[in-house]
């Protein structure tokens, strides 16, 4: 017989049981909800407006290699619309240009020389010098203070027909007065301040600037760029910044029977005690005359950190040994080898962060570098997502792409000269999806221009989307999304300031090239599939 204990003990335990039974369907039933509702509810992004990164310093390109072609040969309507597509207020409004200052390797039939390696030099690739090298004796050559005294001898340089072709160009471009940066680079110093002779580098990658020349090399750039400046850039309303690059990817191993393109190694060591004559020389030059050159250092060839080989930490490092180092406002480098790599950027934008947080970043080359089949959306998306993540995960503040205007089917250029390419318009011009990839940034972002905070804010996975925020002087905000993958719908919260207001969106796909359209912003935006899209919203 059942006791009442056992009963009530008995009821208890039904009791329990029902309970627990209710608690797991109540849960059940939240856990389908929930997963319900994460199903239909859009991706989101947090914008924080008050949350400060970089200023931009803007967008640019080189004036390397086939520059030179179109100014000698092509049609002066043909020179000025290729302008207009990059410079022009119609085209890409770049506002950086960056001037090659040539080693001397198309100088060979001038000098009776040959200022380049034994192998298969590239005709496209040779770049004039201002300097008049014949004006040396040969018998002086090998007398480092007779040929020092050349080079600063200003009546050894020819600015009247010496490169006239990219200054041509280099005039257009200042014309349509959107340019408000210049740099000066140098691949290679020239040829006669050389180990090697050459101006494509040392056999096997050693330093080929010889130390007794640094002084001379300094001077040498200060008086092609003064020239240069004072002809193009000097007066009211001109360009007001002018910087001087004197070393451009000194890790790699330039020369060797095979090299194809003016191109100079450094050592850490080397580079340091060259910037170390170059920020005194500059120092001494603009204090003399009034101007304000900026010294940019380093055009490193990678952002990667490598086992073996010198990487940008050993530059930084024995740079980081000078007392001006701490005065120096950024360094330049380059994307090529680690590409789009959200994993390197990250790494070295926290190595500076934690070694040298006074040095800003710029991206001041990149290219695809292959050949075939380039005109695709994919080669437009992989650029968008190349600068998207130098503004955004390197803090970059200004971003330039290497070849103005290119030949051929190499992934080099912006804008491509081939009357013969059915793609070709009137001019003879045509351009690739990368083109209007990159006005998404280049005609909505400005000099001035601010990053603020936005982060993917959203549990579900985003692997193929990178976004970006930036605010204007004027209060206007701009969003850029590239979404890798299939169309999503984006809630952008944060921006609660501009809802119920017409603002614009701007796409670049398989099937649209900067494609404007207006749309009332009521907190949510489209991304389409495989795209990169710009939100526009404009100040009250």
């Amino acid at each position: 017989m059942e006791t009442r204990k056992q009963k009530k003990n008995l009821s208890d335990a039904v009791i329990a049981a029902f309970a627990a039974a209710l608690a797991l369907i109540a849960a059940a039933a939240f856990a389908l909800s929930v997963w319900w509702a994460c199903a239909y509810i859009p991706y989101r992004a947090a914008v924080d407006l008050t949350e400060r990164h970089q200023t931009l310093r803007g967008f640019g390109a080189s004036s390397a290699w086939y520059w030179q072609d179109m100014g000698a040969n092509a049609s002066e309507e043909t020179a000025e619309r290729a302008v207009e597509m990059l410079y022009g207020d119609d085209g890409l409004r770049l506002n950086i240009f960056r001037y090659n200052i040539g080693g001397g390797s198309a100088d060979a039939a001038l000098d009776g020389a040959v200022p380049y390696s034994n192998g298969g030099f590239d005709e496209f690739r040779r770049a004039e010098s201002f300097f008049v090298a014949e004006n040396v004796p040969e018998a002086e050559r090998g007398d480092v203070e007779a040929v020092s005294a050349a080079f600063r001898d200003e009546s050894n340089y020819d600015f009247e027909n010496r490169d006239a072709a990219v200054r041509s160009m280099f005039g257009k471009a200042l014309a349509t007065g959107n340019v408000t940066k210049v740099v000066f680079f140098a691949n290679s110093p020239h040829y006669l301040m050389t180990e090697s002779g050459t101006c494509t580098g040392e056999y096997p990658g050693q330093n080929n600037l010889k130390p007794e020349f640094y002084e001379a090399f300094a001077d040498y750039l200060l008086i092609i760029v003064n020239n240069l400046y004072e002809t193009y850039l000097a007066g009211p309303g001109k360009v007001p910044t002018v910087a001087v690059s004197p070393v451009n990817e000194p890790q790699w191993d330039w020369g060797g029977p095979y090299s194809s393109q003016e191109g100079c190694h450094y050592d850490p060591q080397a580079l340091a005690a060259l910037a170390d004559v170059m920020q005194r020389k500059i120092a001494e030059f603009n204090a003399e005359n009034g101007t304000r050159f900026e010294l940019d250092l380093f055009e490193s060839g990678s952002i990667g950190f490598y086992d073996e080989g010198y990487d940008i930490r050993d530059y930084l490092s024995a740079l980081a040994k000078y007392d001006w180092f701490c005065g120096l406002d950024g360094i330049s480098v380059h994307d090529y080898v680690v590409d789009a790599s959200r994993t390197e950027r990250t790494r070295l934008r926290r190595y500076l962060d934690e070694n040298y947080p006074h040095l800003a970043v710029r991206a001041t080359e990149f290219c695809e570098m292959q050949a075939g089949e380039f005109d695709t959306a994919e080669s437009g998306m992989y650029l968008a997502k190349v600068v998207l993540r130098d503004l955004t995960l390197l803090d970059a503040e200004e971003w330039s792409w290497w070849l103005s205007v290119a030949k051929g089917t190499y992934n080099d250029g912006l804008v491509y000269w081939n009357a013969a390419s059915a793609r070709a318009d009137g001019a003879g011009l045509y351009v690739l999806k990368r083109y209007y990839a990159f006005a998404q940034f280049t005609r909505y972002l400005s000099e001035g221009d601010v990053r603020v905070g936005c982060t993917l804010s959203d549990p579900m996975d985003w692997t193929g989307v990178d976004i970006g925020a930036f605010v204007k002087p004027d209060g206007s905000a701009v969003v850029v999304a590239v979404n890798d993958g299939a169309a999503k719908s984006l809630r952008l919260d944060g921006l609660e300031g501009f809802e119920g207001r017409t603002a614009t969106a701007v796409c670049t796909d398989a099937e649209r090239e900067a494609e404007e359209s207006d749309f009332v912003f009521g907190g949510r935006v489209e991304l389409a599939a495989d795209s990169v899209t710009t939100f526009v919203f404009s100040a009250v």
